[in-house]
């Protein structure tokens, strides 16, 4: 996370670090017991659309229920989603040599970029290449060929060679490797090429000599390419408070988390399965919600209803909050602003820092938060409503939000984030510091929203230059669909909007975050390049400088 403008404000101790009253050790007891919950072994890590994850929305209900809220998701107190986990090889794939069935995955696959087929059955000889017949062509020769070659791309290569089979009339290409050369062929669900114009198999080098010993031979063979997409179904848990009130405030904390690294988003790179228990990212900020959902129910405030969410998906990329937004089970324009909790649980005893995000999105916020005096720890404000968190989601709404986050840490998604380096005191005065801005905000009516710079978050942080777009991460198709574009930044001159996909970037192809970043770190400021975009059915190509 990466703040690139703030004002700090220094605040002495008072009441807020006196010793704890009977009801702040009770906060603090249920802290412990949330988060150590939350983040024990046995839900392995939290990841989205998992067992884990399903017993922590179970023990969210349940607190939910016991703090008095009532229900307000799609089913019950669950919001459900699906998250597109790529491609799989589909059940009826087939390929088989003179009657014997070969085995998916062991012995052969469909790469992930092949067309789905229907039967395909010829007489077939690996020696020749005949026009309206499968072939097969071995990468043992490309790779010998290319083995002192320290820019070979085996991946371009075989795109090469698919693309001059289908021109020269191949119905099906089977690609194997007969030399002691690596190829690193693997099914790739998260692949996102342009689907091929043929389908395109690789046979492993066990299976060919197994079934196919003799090259010059003929056999008998039957091809399917059968691919499906893979999905998994999350939740958010959310609950309701309603005073009768024209206006809601949404308080908000996802409790997903990375499981065993799966999803490649672990800071581990030792290459070991580790369960990532995310005590702090963020089992710190859903008990610091459901806190505060017990202390909403009992205050007596009624000039705001309540809307509690714990997201799911977020480390994915704010899927849960995204779906929220776009699938709202209350109004949004009645939304007054909202609150986010991401990493609240390591308040540093030395800096005792807490950053507060969105303090430019209402001109409200100044005034409520200059108000809550004495504090034990040091604020520091960042004025943008964008961020690596949940709140975004809400911003891009024209909502105002606060963001609260207590700091990077060396346990960041690692595996050592874990529940015995919460700082639960601290995280009480912050949560008693939320109950003060919600109380501080009662009079003021539904605050007023204003737009803000917007942090640029993944790419500006490693490359040089960036295109001012956010990426819509929950996007599933090939290329970079734009969720946001930046006033005044390079994609909003050139003429690019929300919606759009980007296909390509100067002379690359982009079909994933993967390559509209390598893409990117091609150019430095003051470059200048054409940006292609597919807008509904048509395809646009800008002129852009960075």
């Amino acid at each position: 996370m990466r703040f690139l403008f703030f004002i700090s404000l220094f605040l002495t101790t008072n009441s807020f670090a006196q010793k704890l009253s009977k009801a702040d050790k009770s906060i603090v007891a249920n802290l412990k017991t949330s988060i150590s919950y939350l983040a024990d072994d046995k839900l392995e890590g939290r990841r989205a659309g998992t067992p884990g994850e399903k017993l922590a929305i179970t023990y969210i209900t349940s607190q939910f229920q016991q703090a008095g809220l009532s229900p307000k998701g799609a089913e019950g107190f669950q919001q459900s989603f699906e998250i597109n986990d790529g491609k799989e090889i589909g059940a009826s794939a087939i390929f088989s040599v003179n009657g014997q069935e070969l085995k998916k995955g062991s012995e052969f696959f469909p790469l992930a970029f092949s067309p789905n087929s229907g039967s395909i059955e010829a007489v077939v000889s690996l020696s020749l290449s005949e026009s309206g017949q499968p072939w097969f062509k071995d990468l043992g020769d490309v790779l010998m060929n290319n083995k002192d070659n320290p820019h070979f791309d085996i991946n371009s290569e075989i795109q090469s060679i698919i693309k001059n089979a289908a021109t020269k009339g191949a119905k099906a290409l089977i690609f194997y490797n007969s030399s002691n050369l690596a190829d690193n062929v693997k099914f790739d669900p998260r692949d996102k090429m342009e689907t091929a114009a043929i389908p395109v198999f690789y046979l492993m080098s066990t299976a060919r000599e197994k079934y196919l010993k003799d090259l010059s031979a003929d056999y008998d063979i039957t091809l399917k390419s059968d691919l499906a997409e893979k999905k998994r179904t999350a939740s958010n848990v959310i609950g309701y408070i309603d005073n009768g009130a024209a206006s809601t405030i949404v308080f908000g904390a996802h409790f997903d988390h990375l499981g065993y690294g799966e999803d490649g988003n672990s800071m581990l790179r030792n290459g070991s399965k580790e369960i990532h228990n995310g005590a702090d990212d963020n089992a710190s900020g859903t008990a610091a919600l459901m806190e505060l959902a017990k202390l909403m129910k009992k205050s007596k405030s009624k000039q705001n209803n309540y809307l509690f969410i714990a997201f799911s998906g977020e480390e994915l990329g704010l899927f849960g909050s995204k779906y929220f937004v776009e699938h709202p089970t209350i109004n949004l324009t009645n939304v007054n602003y909202m609150i986010n909790m991401d990493m609240v649980g390591r308040l540093n005893d030395s800096t005792k820092t807490v950053t507060i995000g969105g303090y430019g999105t209402s001109p409200a916020w100044n005034n409520i938060l200059s108000g809550i005096k004495k504090l034990p720890f040091t604020v520091r404000y960042d004025s943008s409503g964008t961020g690596p968190s949940d709140h975004t989601s809400f911003y891009r709404k024209d909502i105002p939000v606060l963001f609260f986050f207590t700091g990077l840490h060396t346990d960041y998604h690692k595996p050592g984030d874990d529940a015995d380096k919460i700082n639960y005191n601290g995280e009480l005065q912050i949560i008693k510091y939320i109950t003060a801005v919600v109380d501080n905000s009662k009079s003021l009516g539904k605050l007023a929203f204003t737009k803000t710079r917007e942090q640029q978050t993944g790419t500006a942080a490693r490359f040089s230059v960036s295109m001012g777009i956010m990426p819509d991460y929950t996007f599933s198709g090939s290329g970079v669909r734009v969720d946001g574009v930046t006033d005044g930044r390079a994609a909003q001159k050139a003429g690019l909007k929300t919606g759009d996909v980007v296909v390509q970037l100067g002379e690359h192809k982009i079909n994933s975050m993967e390559t509209y970043m390598q893409g990117l770190s091609k150019f430095k400021k003051g470059d200048s390049t054409t940006v292609k975009v597919k807008r509904g059915a048509e395809e646009l190509t800008f002129d852009i400088v960075f």
